[in-house]
């Protein structure tokens, strides 16, 4: 009777540590959904990356389906170029790919679409463009603003006003740091109007770098807790001392604001190219 008790507790207890293994995975369901999975395909693919190299007898197993179902689920994985055969061995076998070349193709197919959007929205006729507005706020929020887009943005320039680094916390200093490491690596150039304050100089490396071409104004003309991007067709508006971020996109604001940014520049003429602070 011990015995028997000992063993029901075991089995009970493995019974309890599969359930929560199962359960905890249930959150990872729905982002691979959102890349196009469904929810028996994000299974499938879950149960790949755990085993290894496996039959649809072992996935059906693992994923809690039934095993012809795990073999269309397989071969339907397989041709979308999530999971790929093992070469030469029998019974079949799959492999998962990576995480990163499965989110990365994706981020391909993506950027590769959004390539194409000025010539689709060219042809769009009868209709007014209307802007739509996209709101970040706390700390991941305000990271998601600042690499908004970031790898469409690869050899191309940025302009703006920058915010006074005054009004910048620990945190929102950092992440700019992150955003402008991540800026100089992939060859992403700034031309931008800065406060010329005595806490500029914690940006020193970043504003000597050669991607970056700066005027310095001073603080009594120019003082802002906000910094103004904009870009082809959207533009930022990143506020550092409250962590929030504020992205419209709209090719015609985008394009009005570099306008009136490009009129200014010109303006200042080289009245404004050297820092008080930055040597």
């Amino acid at each position: 009777m011990v015995k028997e008790t000992k063993r029901s507790l075991r089995y009970g207890r493995d019974d309890r540590e599969k359930n929560g293994k199962k359960k905890s995975m249930q959150h990872l369901i729905e982002p691979l959904q959102n890349l196009g999975m469904t929810e028996k395909e994000a299974k499938v693919y879950l149960a790949l990356l755990q085993l290894g190299p496996a039959t649809p007898y072992r996935i059906a197993v693992k994923a809690g389906i039934k095993r012809p179902t795990a073999y269309v689920i397989a071969e339907e994985l397989v041709e979308k170029g999530i999971i790929v055969h093992v070469p030469g061995e029998e019974p079949k076998r799959y492999i998962a790919r990576t995480p990163e070349s499965v989110i990365e193709s994706e981020e391909a197919r993506l950027l590769s679409a959004r390539r194409i959007l000025p010539e689709l929205k060219s042809l769009q006729k009868g209709t007014a463009e209307k802007p739509s507005v996209l709101y970040f706020e706390g700390t991941e929020g305000m990271k998601q603003a600042l690499m908004y887009r970031i790898k469409e943005l690869h050899g191309t320039e940025i302009v703006g006003f920058y915010a006074d680094p005054d009004f910048s916390t620990k945190e929102t200093q950092a992440q700019s740091f992150e955003f402008n490491d991540y800026r100089i690596a992939h060859d992403i150039r700034i031309r931008g109007l800065l406060t010329d304050v005595a806490s500029l100089e914690g940006f020193g490396k970043y504003i000597l770098d050669k991607t970056f071409v700066p005027k310095f104004i001073p603080k009594e003309m120019y003082s802002s807790n906000a910094s103004f991007e904009f870009y082809p067709d959207f533009i930022k508006i990143l506020f550092f001392d409250t962590s929030v971020g504020v992205v419209i996109e709209s090719p015609t604001v985008a394009k009005a604001m570099r306008q009136i940014f490009e009129m200014l520049w010109s303006r200042l003429g080289d009245e404004y190219d050297t820092s008080e602070i930055i040597k």
